[in-house]
């Protein structure tokens, strides 16, 4: 059995697509964990209804990325899935072959102590646009890596692992870093832990550009900045740089981010006054 991990708050109609590909899976022997954070357009019901071996999760509508995640941690724990059973961490809005589930349960097999990444490409610019990354410790700047590589970061957009690797990593920290970065800080704490990260162009889903936050600068307000969904907002940024480097990188760690900082100061005075 594959354990398929994801969190939603209305958005019905990109989470019965997503249903409906699992469906349509090769393999047959899906255990949805859905965090249902506080839905309000029937999500949970329906999930029930097309997937009736599900387990949905309640949430109250304030825990974002991680705190699903976490709640989804914490019932694999409780409920005590043997180690060697797969996890597929996956968003609701990716697309992906009839074979997936099936290709990253066989990369799993061969690949042991590691995380398998998929390569994410745009759903209408067809560009590589999300998978596996390279992170500075002392710069906090990475890259992405294109399929077949090995680096030291990833997203959760579509990450497959063991329950035991995700035990062995830990939970996430729904409070420091709620919902951007939360997936880059999971992810380097696993490799710390000597977990490899790899990709595969085998392993590719796609998704909608369009369903992630607002992040362009000039943009933003004073209010916005600050808040949950926004992936610059500074004191996420801060808790970010304090999990993920280490203590004898970290005073230039955050030199190198202060002066970036300095860099974009006319960009954030301009947000400050609105």
């Amino acid at each position: 059995m594959i354990h398929i991990v994801t969190s939603v708050h209305d958005r019905y109609p990109i989470t019965s697509k997503f249903v409906a590909a699992l469906k349509r899976q090769t393999v047959k022997d899906i255990h949805l964990i859905l965090v249902d954070d506080g839905c309000t357009d029937g999500t949970g019901d329906m999930v029930r209804r097309e997937l009736p071996g599900s387990t949905v999760l309640q949430g109250n509508g304030e825990l974002w990325w991680a705190g699903g995640l976490q709640m989804a941690y914490d019932w694999i724990c409780e409920n005590q899935l043997s180690d060697q059973e797969p996890v597929l961490i996956c968003n609701d809005d990716t697309t992906f072959a009839e074979d997936y589930l099936e290709t990253g349960i066989r990369l799993l097999s061969e690949n042991p102590n590691t995380l398998v990444v998929a390569t994410g490409y745009g759903l209408h610019s067809g560009e590589l646009l999300d998978g596996l990354f390279t992170h500075s410790y002392i710069t906090g700047s990475g890259a992405l890596l294109p399929p077949d590589s090995e680096g030291n970061c990833a997203s959760t957009r579509s990450l497959f692992l063991r329950v035991k690797d995700w035990k062995r990593t830990g939970g996430f920290h729904p409070v420091l870093l709620p919902h951007y970065a939360s997936d880059f800080e999971f992810t380097i704490r696993a490799h710390k832990k000597g977990l490899k990260l790899r990709s595969f162009s085998e392993l590719t889903v796609q998704f909608d550009e369009g369903t992630t936050g607002d992040n362009d600068y000039e943009k933003l307000t004073r209010k916005k900045l600050f808040s949950k969904r926004s992936n610059s907002n500074p004191l996420y940024k801060i808790s970010f740089i304090c999990l993920t480097t280490p203590i004898y990188l970290l005073p230039i760690h955050l030199c190198c981010q202060a002066w970036r900082y300095i860099k974009k100061l006319g960009i954030f005075f301009r947000i400050l006054r609105k």
